[in-house]
């Protein structure tokens, strides 16, 4: 019995409420590394083909699926169905629009793991998966509705009979550009007809978003209150408009598309809760908030996105939109009453 699962055991009898990814912070290893030495009890390693995997995953129906990121956690319950995703591709998706909603970037995911876990509610089955850095990237978990033969023949399907080594890589810092060019910048972003464009702005000047938001114009990027997430939360719940909420991590983007049905601010979290949707997020941690506006063919599309103060994009909000469609007027104007006139934030 390995050194780390004898910790492990003895710090989880001492702090029974704690999750794997916390106990693994206590222990000083990635919580990959917590869960291969749980090998020995409540989890088997699986065979990392990902995309097969993910195909598999349709056969057994419901699941709840965790995306979350250091600051927030999305849950959503839904089914692996409609995948988009060519075998070695950079991305791809689940595209279920008001259910199971992934942006998913399979070529930063390293490893995966069959969990079979007892617990004081139960017992309970998951499917994780961790990146490079041994961080959790997505977990899949089964409900009363999981059809378990399947699970099980999957889980058996995909077990590695050889597992390999697992290797965690540190974390090394973003180089972006530290001069970037903000007049052509700005000339590009006012030139964009898709969204999905400002990707390769940022990569064309090796710059982050908060880089580009500082580099353009107050019509294009605003920062402002971080207060501004819980009002806007409020104007939601209250006028019953969709919405829609991006969580993700270098892995995985989950996105909620739906009303504000119940939110429920607690301590330093704003809670969201909907029959099949839910979401944590640590409002305290928001160090930056901006209101961004970017072109599209059938006009500006608004956002709200939320980083942490080391960088980490907590978070980004849209009001519903159908693709090729013109954006949201509630959602529009529900922005403009909480930032217009208040100009960029200290």
């Amino acid at each position: 019995m390995s050194t780390l699962y004898q910790r492990y055991q003895v710090l989880k009898a001492e702090q029974p409420k704690k999750y794997a990814r916390e106990l693994a912070g206590l222990l000083g290893v990635s919580e990959a590394e917590l869960t291969q030495a749980r090998t020995q009890d409540d989890a088997v390693v699986l065979k990392p083909d990902f995309h097969a995997l993910l195909s598999s995953l349709e056969a057994v129906g419901e699941t709840k699926s965790i995306t979350r990121n250091e600051y927030a956690v999305h849950e959503q319950v839904g089914r692996y169905e409609n995948l988009h995703l060519k075998a070695g591709a950079h991305a791809g998706l689940i595209l279920n629009p008001r259910a199971l909603d992934q942006r998913l970037f399979p070529l930063q995911w390293k490893s995966a793991f069959a969990l079979h876990e007892k617990t004081a509610r139960g017992e309970r089955h998951s499917i994780q998966i961790f990146d490079a850095y041994g961080d959790a990237i997505l977990k899949i978990y089964t409900t009363p509705e999981t059809n378990m033969t399947a699970w099980q023949a999957l889980v058996t399907d995909f077990t590695a009979k050889n597992a390999p080594k697992l290797v965690i890589s540190p974390v090394l810092p973003a180089a972006f550009n530290p001069y970037p060019d903000s007049a052509l910048i700005e000339q590009e972003w006012r030139a964009m007809t898709d969204v999905h464009q400002f990707f390769g702005l940022l990569k064309r000047h090796n710059i982050s978003r908060q880089q580009a938001f500082r580099a353009v114009s107050h019509d294009l990027a605003k920062k402002v209150d971080n207060r501004t997430l819980g009002e806007l939360l409020k104007l939601a719940q209250n006028d019953g408009n969709e919405i829609m909420i991006f969580i993700g991590n270098r892995g995985c983007v989950q996105i909620f598309t739906g009303v504000v049905e119940k939110l429920m601010p607690m301590e330093n979290w704003l809670n969201i809760f909907t029959p099949t949707f839910t979401m944590h997020l640590i409002e305290d941690a928001i160090a930056e908030s901006w209101v961004t506006h970017k072109a599209t063919a059938n006009g500006m599309v608004t956002s709200l996105e939320l980083f942490a103060a080391d960088g980490t994009q907590i978070a980004q909000l849209y009001g519903q939109r159908t693709e090729g469609e013109p954006e949201q007027t509630r959602w529009r104007e529900q922005i403009a009453l909480l930032t217009d006139g208040v100009g960029a934030a200290a």
